[in-house]
């Protein structure tokens, strides 16, 4: 890996373990001090995630309202300002790079149609099967040597080259980045990489900013990293901030350099030690699975655990959250499995099962499954809509003639078919100039929408489209094990699911770390993955004990 290069202007870090208020509180409240000084316009304030980025978007729109107790704004100068002229300076990193302006104008982003256009000038374009232009192993293999810094040479003899197959040789790769660059350059196309690159370009000049921050720097690649020094090149003051983790750096493999941030760590410029999330139970688990690499770096962190405030609900405000630690040797029975499923079934809480790699999914949905829990994966959508669960359970009572909201028939009408609908497959949209007022299934019947006979079904999964296709019947087993659980139409979905760097910077109530680990890696990469999932939760932890001998945190 090239090492980063910093320019004149040093960086302050901002050190703060998880949970600390890197986000919410530091950097919303120095953007308070600073924008008494510098125009907002001038205040750069970037992360790497959307959902991150708004957050801090949403808490800067809010400061517009607040007032001094003799009735003035505090802020006169963000009045007037809407959330559109707050986007400018306040985003993603490539949401900057894109939007600055250039030699050669704004591009579009490339998408799955110039991926499909790609397949036809040559076809291994189509090799890989995956028509996401970011997953694909051509894209995925040139995101990561420019995130790393490195020439294609150079990444082709360091990488797995199992993980880009079936390309055979980098001369391959690079006859269809030729390619690719030619169909970009021809129809004004650009992806993330680009958007770094052409902001690094020489010729555009230094952004003329006063103030930078960098929310959860630690995972910036060599680019992205070159591309912030850039835009922090006429910072007025030293200000310049880095805010972040070093124990938490998870993306080395992307071009993050952990050596680096645990160097600006052991020596940052504030440092945040009251915990706001982590239960004490947490924060001492936490605290023993990072003490090696305190040690390596010599910088120990205070960390508080967190303490209990009115949005817990719970216990008494001010006093430390104790929370618990559970083991479990596996997902079968076992006590605290019964404690970990009654607490499910019994609170309102929400409840993360992470994990390194990709196998855990199987795991955690097989387990899912088995006990009829309602679950989503972090990115995703429920597993089974609630809409669909409400269809299953409104229609026994639908079929014996209570009438039914117009909402109601539509949550269940979607899924029936030829078999009860006169016309076929059932769409909502026939009610579109229906009254919002309750009809019982005879008005149906009389209207000509449903069979006479259809009141013969009492079981719903009888008259439903998806039973005979592929995984129907297990779906449709899963659905009744959450409906004998009590199904409740309000409650919000509590069950989460997704590997470490998913659900990085997220945060649940209650976590389940599996340690199964996919892959060998280095002792410290392992401490810092199972850090970061543990420092996710706020009550209580279970550790899940891994079928195989790598376990995160432990010595390989």
């Amino acid at each position: 890996m090239k090492k980063i290069k910093l320019k004149k202007m040093k960086p302050r870090f901002i050190a703060g373990p998880p949970g600390t208020g890197k986000t919410h509180v530091y950097i919303v409240g120095l953007f308070e001090e600073l924008v008494v000084k510098y125009s907002y316009k001038k205040i750069l304030i970037l992360s790497h995630t959307n959902v991150a980025a708004e957050q801090i978007l949403e808490a800067i729109f809010e400061l517009k309202n607040l007032k001094t107790e003799e009735g003035h704004y505090k802020f006169p100068q963000l009045q007037g300002v809407t959330k559109k002229e707050l986007r400018e300076t306040i985003g993603t990193i490539h949401h900057y790079c894109r939007n600055r302006p250039s030699l050669e104008g704004k591009l579009k982003k490339t998408n799955l149609e110039d991926h499909k256009k790609l397949i036809i000038k040559n076809r291994h374009f189509n090799d890989d099967k995956n028509p996401d232009i970011e997953k694909h192993n051509l894209y995925r293999f040139r995101s990561d040597a420019k995130g790393r810094g490195l020439l294609y040479d150079e990444y082709w003899r360091k990488c797995d080259q199992d993980s880009y197959k079936p390309y055979k040789s980098v001369e391959v790769m690079k006859e269809l980045f030729k390619i690719y660059e030619d169909y970009k350059k021809l129809h004004s196309r650009e992806d993330y990489t680009d958007m770094i690159e052409r902001f690094l370009n020489p010729d555009l000049k230094d952004p003329d900013i006063d103030v930078v921050i960098i929310d959860e720097c630690q995972d910036s690649n060599v680019p992205q990293t070159q591309a912030i020094e850039k835009m922090a090149t006429n910072v007025k003051e030293g200000h310049y901030y880095l805010v972040g983790d070093a124990d938490q750096t998870l993306f080395e493999y992307a071009g993050s350099n952990a050596k680096y941030f645990h160097k600006l760590a052991a020596n940052p410029y504030h440092e945040l030690t009251e915990g706001l999330r982590c239960s004490e139970a947490i924060n001492t688990k936490c605290k023993k699975i990072i003490m090696p690499i305190w040690n390596k770096w010599k910088s120990h962190r205070i960390w508080t655990p967190a303490k209990y405030t009115k949005k817990h609900g719970m216990g008494h405000i001010g006093e430390v959250i104790k929370g618990n630690g559970y083991y479990l040797s596996n997902f079968e029975g076992s006590s605290h499995l019964d404690i970990l499923l009654n607490k499910i079934k019994n609170t309102n809480q929400t409840f993360l099962f992470t994990y390194r790699g990709t196998p855990g999914d199987i795991r955690c949905r097989k387990f899912f499954d088995s006990h009829g829990l309602e679950y989503a994966h972090v990115k995703n959508s429920a597993h089974v809509s609630k809409k669909e669960l409400r269809a299953h359970h409104l229609w026994p009572d639908f079929i014996k003639g209570i009438p039914m909201s117009l909402t109601q028939i539509e949550h269940f009408w979607e899924y029936m078919g030829s078999k009860v609908i006169v016309h076929g497959k059932g769409d909502p949209k026939v009610f579109d100039d229906w009254t919002k007022q309750d009809y019982t299934i005879d008005y149906l019947i009389t209207k000509g929408l449903l069979k006479k006979d259809c009141k013969q079904y009492t079981d719903f999964d009888l008259i439903r489209v998806p039973s005979d296709i592929a995984g129907g019947k297990e779906k449709l087993q899963y659905i009744k094990r959450v409906l004998a659980n009590g199904f409740d139409n309000d409650k919000p979905n509590q069950i989460f699911y997704g590997n470490i760097h998913q659900v990085k910077g997220l945060t649940f109530d209650n976590v389940i770390v599996d340690h199964t680990l996919t892959r060998p890696e280095d002792w410290f990469t392992q401490l810092r993955l199972a850090y970061t999932a543990y420092s996710r939760g706020v009550f209580d932890y279970w550790t899940l004990a891994s079928q195989r001998k790598l376990t995160l945190g432990k010595k390989v």
